[in-house]
């Protein structure tokens, strides 16, 4: 086997990935999976830390053909995605290269939204009920017919909330619809359907895990605790990693290794959000890749290992991965991951941020804070918030007190100074 990976659009958390291959001697391939990197992932891309880069002749997949023909002669052992618009490519690029991967006649099950619940539904598992159309007035009347108000509107196949609203009536449907309908989402996929789906409520959980030939890895559990915004839907604002064993984990453990296994997620790491309900649990979605936004090291110094670490040394040490597959990890520290939030657009004036927390007792790191002279965006989505903070401390309670802290500093709008 060739020391050779290929990464499909190194963005984000994907970004990571190539330096620990290359300390561990493996060549690193970059293919991107649209002619143009969309904007929203173009500061993360670090081009020197690949051997090679290659780019389509066009977004259609006949357009990867000179890429197929490319990599035949590089033979890499493995082709994965590094962030969520990769996630097809690498898949299609595994089919053609007969490489260990997930299955491509499966691929849209695990990028297609409405897809991905029906296959959830028809192996047995709680899912969500829906509709997804093209016509506004079918979407109400769906709405109508099933009395699901209140509903969510998004996209099939984009990510980070992006344009995800919740609609009470009618009248925000219609809006919430017409604002998707036609559109090109923010992976740069134009939106042909609009899918809507029944609100549920509950606590919402993050599930991250990597996969070996269909058997689950679980790396990490987190509660996902947002808030609502107007004209849009919820926003991150805290998640806490907890501790592996419990009853809540365990009951989230069961559902999502039945739910990896019915949306072929056989190969490679899955990010899932779910909502335990008075049912039980339900998926809202998977992603076949691994978790956007991480401070890896963060999570390194919580568990010893990070989402990257084990998805590289699933390819890298595959047997050293296997005697793995069963365990249960062990918090060394508490983690809290808070998303900041602005109620305004602006331009920055002075990023205060790591001048008031960075002496806090569990103060760990900040990513993604716009800079002087950077725009700061009302935040509706994951792409619009203002950074992330990562508080790690061996005592709760004082994260608990330096998170209160971080909101009061963001409430008083003394975080960001804007012009």
């Amino acid at each position: 086997m060739k020391n050779i990976i290929c990464i499909v659009d190194a963005y984000s958390t994907g970004a990571d990935l190539a330096p620990v291959f290359k300390k561990s001697g493996w060549q690193c391939i970059h293919v991107q999976s649209n002619a143009v990197i969309p904007d929203d992932y173009l500061p993360s891309f670090i081009p020197k830390n690949f051997d090679f880069l290659m780019v389509p002749d066009s977004d259609e997949l006949s357009g990867f053909e000179s890429i197929v023909e490319k990599l035949q002669l590089f033979d890499p052992a493995y082709i994965i995605p590094g962030t969520e618009t990769g996630v097809k490519i690498a898949d299609y690029l595994s089919h053609r290269l007969s490489k260990p991967g997930n299955a491509w006649e499966s691929s849209t099950l695990r990028r297609n939204k409405f897809q991905m619940q029906e296959a959830l539904n028809n192996g047995g598992l709680l899912s969500i009920p829906q509709f997804v159309t093209d016509d506004v007035i079918k979407a109400v009347d769906w709405a109508e017919q099933h009395q699901c108000w209140p509903v969510v509107v998004k996209p099939v196949d984009s990510a980070g909330a992006d344009s995800v609203r919740f609609c009470e009536n009618h009248v925000e449907l219609e809006d919430a619809f017409n604002n998707i309908l036609g559109k090109k989402n923010k992976l740069g996929l134009f939106n042909s359907t609009v899918l809507i789906q029944k609100r549920l409520r509950g606590q919402q959980f993050i599930v991250n895990a990597v996969s070996m030939d269909g058997m689950h890895l679980i790396t990490e559990i987190w509660t996902d605790d947002k808030i609502p915004v107007s004209d849009a839907s919820l926003i991150c604002e805290k998640e806490i990693l907890l501790p592996f064993r419990g009853e809540i984990q365990n009951t989230l453990v069961s559902y999502m290794k039945k739910a990896l296994t019915l949306l072929g997620v056989d190969n490679g790491p899955s990010h899932s959000e779910l909502i335990i309900t008075e049912q039980g649990p339900v998926l809202i979605e998977t992603a076949a890749r691994m978790q956007g936004t991480i401070m890896h090291d963060a999570v390194i110094s919580a568990l010893g290992y990070s989402h990257v670490t084990l998805t590289a040394e699933r390819y890298i040490n595959p047997n050293a991965f296997l005697g793995k597959i069963n365990d249960k990890y062990n918090l060394k520290k508490n983690l809290y991951c808070v998303t900041l939030s602005s109620k305004e657009d602006g331009v920055v004036k002075n990023n205060r941020c790591k001048e008031l927390i960075g002496q806090f007792p569990s103060y760990f790191g900040l990513m993604h804070t716009p800079e002087k002279g950077e725009n700061i965006f009302r935040t509706t989505d994951l792409f619009t918030n203002p950074g992330i903070i990562y508080l790690c401390h061996d005592c709760e309670d004082q994260i608990k007190r330096d998170y209160i802290k971080i909101r009061e500093l963001e409430s008083d709008g003394l975080l960001f100074e804007l012009m």
